[in-house]
C-alpha cells in the first residue's frame, strides 16, 4: 500500500508540474500528451483522441461477461496559476499536496489512472466495460465531453471526479448567464424629455428581478438536495457621461435552474415580464450568453437510480466511514451532459474541498487522495456485481 501511496502523489506532481489551461496558446494539449504517455508506460491501452484541435484521453478495461458501460470520467484542464506562488511545483507539506489543479483535478487524474491499472494487472473479473476518459475544456464550455457525446457517447453510469470530500454528489443546478440589452435615444442632459433614458429602462427590468421574480422564485417547489432556482444580476454597463442621456444599457444576470426548468421557459418569462415593467415601450433584446438552448449547462439530477445510488453509496461508506453520503454540489459539472442528452445516471465524487478549486493556495489532502483510489476502485466492481444481481433493471 505505502508503495502505491507514493505512486500516486509522484504521478500527482508529475500532472501539476504540466501547465493546461484555455488562455494558453496549446490550451491543456500538453497535458492530454502526458496523461497519455503516462497510461501507456504503465502499459494500458490509452488511446489520444483529436477533436480539432483540442484533445481527448480514452483507456478502456473489458470484462468477460456481458453488462455495463462505467465511465471514470474528469478534465484535463485547470485554470490559470492567477497570483498563485510555485504554481507547479507540487509540494508537499503537513500531509497536503500543494499546486494548480491538486484539487481540480490533478489528483483525481492520477488516482483514476492508478484505477485502471490496477484492473489490468489483476486481470479484474467484472461484468461490461470500465472505461476512464479525461476530457478537454471543463472549466469554460466543457468541449471534451461535448465531443464524446456528439460521437455516441454510451455510458450506463458516469462517475465524473471533481472535490466532494468523497461524498456522493447526485445533483447540481443547471446555469444559464443571461444578457439585456435596452436602447435608447440620446440627448444633451438639460432637456433629457428631447431623449430615452436606456438606463431608467433597464433599472425597471432590475426593480422586477428583486421585487417580484426573486421572491416568486423562493416560493417555488424546492429540490430536496438543491433548494430553488436562483438569480443574480452581476453586471450592468450604460451611459457614457453624466450630461448624455444614455442611448444603451446592458445587464447581464446568472440564472441557476433546478431540475425540470429549461432555458427555453427561462427566457420566455423574463423576457415577458420585461416586456410589461416598461409598459410595452422599451427596446430591448434578451438572450442566453452561455447555456443556451443549442449549448446547455443544464441541471443534473440521477435520483431515481435508487439501485445505483443505494450501492455506490454503500460501497463509500465502507471506505469513508460516512453514513450519510449522498448529497446536491453548489457547483456545475460536466456530470450534467450525459443526463441531458443520453437520459442515463451520472454522479459526481472526488475527493478534497471545492473551496480548494481555484484558490492561490490549492491544495488537496494526501489521506483523501490515497482514499480515492479505493473508492473508484471499489465502486466500478460493487457495479459490476450490482449487473450480476439484478440485470439492467438497474440501469433503467
Amino acid at each position: 500500500m505505502e508503495s502505491v501511496n507514493k505512486e500516486l502523489v509522484e504521478l500527482t506532481k508529475r500532472f501539476i508540474a504540466v501547465p493546461g489551461y484555455s488562455e494558453l496558446a496549446e490550451k491543456e494539449t500538453k497535458m492530454a500528451e502526458t496523461l497519455y504517455k503516462e497510461l501507456c508506460s504503465m502499459g494500458l491501452p490509452a488511446q489520444l483522441l483529436d477533436y480539432d484541435g483540442r484533445y481527448n484521453v480514452v483507456c478502456e478495461y473489458e470484462g468477460e461477461q456481458i453488462g455495463p458501460t462505467v465511465v471514470l470520467c474528469t478534465h484535463l484542464d485547470t485554470v490559470p496559476p492567477y497570483e498563485m506562488q510555485n504554481p507547479f511545483e507540487g509540494k508537499v507539506e503537513n500531509g497536503r499536496l500543494y499546486g494548480r489543479g491538486a484539487v481540480d483535478v490533478r489528483g483525481i487524474l492520477a488516482a483514476m489512472s492508478l484505477v485502471m491499472k490496477r484492473l489490468f494487472e489483476e486481470k479484474t473479473e467484472i461484468c461490461g466495460k470500465i472505461r476512464f476518459l479525461a476530457v478537454s475544456d471543463e472549466e469554460s464550455g466543457s468541449y471534451g465531453m461535448r465531443k464524446e457525446i456528439e460521437n455516441g457517447y454510451d455510458a450506463d453510469l458516469t462517475i465524473v471526479g471533481e472535490p466532494t470530500e468523497l461524498q456522493l454528489g447526485i445533483a447540481h443546478k443547471g446555469v444559464s448567464w443571461i444578457q439585456a440589452d435596452f436602447s435608447g435615444k440620446t440627448a444633451h442632459g438639460s432637456v433629457p424629455e428631447e431623449g430615452h433614458n436606456a438606463i431608467y429602462d433597464a433599472n425597471r427590468f432590475i426593480q422586477y428581478i428583486v421585487e417580484d421574480l426573486i421572491p416568486k422564485l423562493k416560493d417555488r417547489k424546492e429540490h430536496k438536495l438543491l433548494g430553488t432556482a436562483s438569480i443574480n444580476v452581476g453586471r450592468i454597463d450604460g451611459g457614457t457621461r453624466p450630461t448624455i442621456v444614455p442611448e444603451f444599457c446592458r445587464v447581464q444576470i446568472d440564472r441557476r435552474l433546478v431540475p425540470d426548468e429549461d432555458i427555453v421557459q427561462v427566457l420566455n418569462e423574463i423576457t415577458e415580464e420585461a416586456r410589461k415593467v416598461n409598459d410595452g415601450k422599451a427596446d430591448f433584446e434578451i438572450k442566453a450568453i452561455l447555456g443556451d438552448e443549442e449549448h446547455p449547462f443544464p441541471p443534473l439530477d440521477s435520483g431515481r437510480y435508487q439501485s445505483i445510488l443505494t450501492c455506490l453509496s454503500q460501497t463509500v461508506s465502507k471506505i469513508t466511514g460516512s453514513q450519510k453520503n449522498i448529497i446536491g454540489l453548489p457547483y456545475w459539472t460536466d456530470a450534467a451532459l450525459p443526463g441531458y442528452y443520453t437520459g442515463k445516471a451520472a454522479v459526481v465524487i472526488g475527493p478534497g474541498n471545492i473551496a480548494q478549486a481555484h484558490s492561490n493556495n490549492e491544495y488537496i489532502d494526501i489521506s483523501q487522495l490515497e482514499q480515492s483510489v479505493e473508492v473508484y476502485d471499489s465502486m466500478v466492481r460493487a457495479i459490476s456485481e450490482l449487473y450480476r444481481k439484478e440485470g439492467e433493471n438497474a440501469f433503467k
